[in-house]
């Protein structure tokens, strides 16, 4: 039993360590902590309303792909990622540590990887090695994509936040908690789905997905990463924008001529009409 203990919980430890070693100006360890011990505690209530959304939104048993998408997206993937996005937002967003764009993506990462912990200790304790082998290469790297996905939008929503912009910060915030679930969604419902119907070909599809969902994450988190500049400073004077580089760099306020972050044609406009960012 403790080397299946070990087994659930090396996997959650791995990818933690990377998205914190990742992170050049490191948050403190007891915020880190905070996300992670929240995140492991929200599975109580987690599990409690799935137990209730289940009996009207069941995901056994389904064939029919679009209802069991439906049923996943409302009693699993929505509650899941929503009590995640709580966590976060209660706890890091506002926090005075969140002083640049990579630090709400380690934020949500813990928070999503707290509760696969014990998500994973629970799956590995009755399905044994197998299921701790099959977990560790699938489930716990897809929880931590979600972690990514949604605080990649959260850090989007913070710049906007920062110069004004609020309508793009709101839409963020939407996106922050939606892209998430939906990835969640399709995550869970290819792989239902395969296992109700042993569908070859929806494995296939499934596999793709979740390739191209790790590989998409891990680009995200080496370009989010090396992004240096202070949230926090200078706001007033100036806008804040990602280089050709990646890179956050700082512009004082003046006649600017091209948005700084998509570059289209912004002369006569105080907000980039094409993606929003704001200009003067």
């Amino acid at each position: 039993m403790i080397y299946l203990l070990l087994l659930a919980i090396l996997p959650v430890i791995l990818l933690c360590l990377f998205i914190y070693k990742k992170d050049v100006n490191r948050e403190p360890k007891g915020l880190l902590a905070k996300m992670f011990i929240f995140g492991f505690l929200s599975a109580i209530p987690i599990v409690i309303i799935e137990l209730l959304l289940g009996i009207f939104f069941s995901t056994k048993g389904e064939t029919n792909f679009l209802i069991l998408f439906i049923n996943v997206f409302i009693s699993v993937a929505l509650i899941e990622e929503g009590f995640k996005w709580l966590v976060v937002k209660i706890f890091g967003y506002n926090n005075k540590e969140f002083d640049e764009v990579y630090d709400v993506i380690v934020y949500s990462v813990f928070a999503s990887l707290g509760f696969a912990c014990i998500e994973n200790i629970l799956y590995v304790l009755g399905g044994g090695i197998g299921t701790a082998i099959v977990r560790a290469i699938l489930s716990v790297p897809g929880h931590m994509c979600f972690g990514v996905i949604m605080g990649y939008f959260l850090s989007q929503s913070k710049v906007n936040q920062n110069n004004g912009n609020y309508s793009i910060y709101t839409r963020n915030i939407i996106f922050s908690i939606l892209f998430p679930t939906l990835a969640h969604t399709i995550y869970d419902a290819l792989l239902f789905y395969a296992v109700e119907t042993a569908s070859i070909l929806t494995i296939l599809i499934f596999l793709v997905f979740d390739i191209v969902m790790v590989v998409l994450c891990f680009i995200t988190v080496g370009k989010t990463s090396k992004i240096q500049k202070n949230l926090n400073k200078s706001i007033d004077t100036g806008v804040i924008a990602l280089d050709e580089d990646g890179i956050l760099t700082y512009q004082k306020k003046k006649e600017i001529n091209y948005c700084p972050v998509c570059g289209h044609y912004v002369k006569e406009y105080n907000y980039c009409p094409k993606c929003g960012f704001k200009i003067k």
